[in-house]
Formats: structure tokens, sequence, C-alpha cells
């Protein structure tokens, strides 16, 4: 239970991440990620993109088969979008699974890095948390846990080439990981995939694809992508309260995330 629940929280804070920069460096839906600037704005390491605005509605759904044919299924759907000045929102709501379990749930983050705030917005109280975030210069990488960490020799990756993906043209990345038998007390070895499309116009994700038999399937795809986005998005609405975090809270260029996957 206790896998399923962590996996699950990667997958869908990888979503956020793949709708809002460029591709994780592993290639999965966790991998490289060590927070969720603005509350799922794409992870530390990751440049702030300006100058290239869109919209989108995203979909990731996670399919888990059981061993006697049970299947689990749980689903986040929402809208991501990004203005020309790298501003960010992301609307998530999210049907079973932890964040779901007494029905859906849905989150609502904006990043500002005009203003230096992130918001987590709750539609069910009409209240927003604001934070403020430290935010690096448009184009500038900041340090990523997972920089320093070597390669890993049992990743292989393969370049799939470009093709039009949900309207955009995309370049396509596949990752074959594979865990050695007896690494982690498995009888053999373990062997999970990914396959990513990345848009260069856009400098996001449009498409990915990530399956491990501990985890099952998940599948996360931006469709009706428009090349600009609603500056109304990116505003807490003015019927919220917004109320400060507390001071010595998480902070700095997001929150921290869920481990990379490995």
């Amino acid at each position: 239970m206790k896998l399923t629940k962590f996996v699950f929280v990667v997958l869908l804070t990888g979503a956020a991440v793949l709708a809002q920069g460029p591709p994780p460096r592993g290639g999965g839906f966790g991998r490289g990620m060590a927070g969720r600037p603005g509350g799922g704005f794409g992870p530390r390491g990751h440049k702030l993109v300006t100058g290239a605005p869109y919209s989108a509605d995203m979909n990731l759904t996670r399919t888990q088969t059981l061993p006697d044919g049970n299947v689990i299924q749980h689903t986040t759907t929402g809208k991501v979008a990004r203005d020309a000045e790298g501003r960010t929102y992301s609307m998530e709501t999210s049907t079973g699974g932890p964040l779901g379990q007494t029905g859906t749930v849905t989150r609502i983050s904006i990043f500002d890095p005009v203003a230096g705030y992130s918001y987590e917005l709750n539609p069910a109280t009409k209240t927003a948390v604001r934070r403020a975030v430290h935010v690096p210069s448009a184009g500038a990488n900041a340090k990523s846990f997972a920089s320093d960490r070597p390669a890993n020799p049992n990743a292989v990756k393969a370049d799939l080439g470009a093709k039009f993906v949900n309207n955009v043209n995309a370049q396509g990345t596949s990752t074959t990981r594979t865990i050695p038998a007896g690494q982690m007390g498995n009888v053999k070895p373990i062997v999970s995939t990914s396959e990513t499309w990345y848009s260069p116009e856009l400098q996001t994700v449009v498409s990915a694809k990530f399956s491990d038999p501990r985890a099952g399937e998940s599948v996360f795809a931006l469709t009706n992508i428009q090349k600009a986005a609603d500056g109304s998005l990116f505003q807490v609405p003015s019927d919220y309260t917004v109320k400060d975090a507390p001071q010595g809270g998480r902070g700095g260029f997001g929150r921290p995330g869920p481990p990379p996957q490995e």
C-alpha cells in the first residue's frame, strides 16, 4: 500500500512537471524532480521559461492490473497554462488514489515569477496560501539535487525522432531501466519503460507514457493546445481570501517533493 501511494504521488507530481517545463532528465514521470515550484510548475534544475505562452487540457491516467485480474484506475484531469513572462497555472482534479479517496479533489496552483510568489488555491474554501519564492533568471538553471548524480548504468535511452503530436511538432525519447536481479530482493530483473514527446517550440512535454510492473501503466497527454493563455488564470480570484504561509515553512523555489525514481 505504501508503495502504491508513493508511486501515485510521484506520477501526479510528474504530470504537473511535464506540463510546465523541459523534459525530466531521466525520461520518467518522477525522475530528476526535487520539488514543484509554485506548487506544480516544474522541478528544480529546470529553467524558467519565458516567451513561449500556451494553454492546454491535461489528462493523466494510471492503470494497475493486480495478479487476480482486478484493475485499479486513477485519473487526473485539468488545465495548465503559461504566459509570456513565465507565470504558470495548474488546475488538477483527481479521482481515486490517495488524493481522491472520498471523491474528486481539485487543486489549483499559480506561480508568479514576476511578483515572486506562488499560490495554492482551495476552491472549496475560496482561500489561497501565498509563499515567497526564489526565482532564477529566465533561461538560467537552478541547482538540481539530481544534477550531481552519476548516470544510471542500467538505463538505456533512445531517440525516437520527431513527429506531430497533439497538433504540435515534438521530439521523442524512450528510456528503459532495469533493476538487476537481487538488487532489492527481486528474483528476476525488473524492467520499466518510459516514452516522452517534447515540444521545442512550447518547451514542454505534450505526451508521455510510463510502464512499471510494480505500479502499472501511466499515460499523460496535453490536448486542445493553444499558443496563448488567458491572463486571468494567473491572478487569484477577487473572492478568495489570501493568507501568507507560516514563517519557517517550506519555501525556496518550490515545495519539497517526492524523491526521484530510480
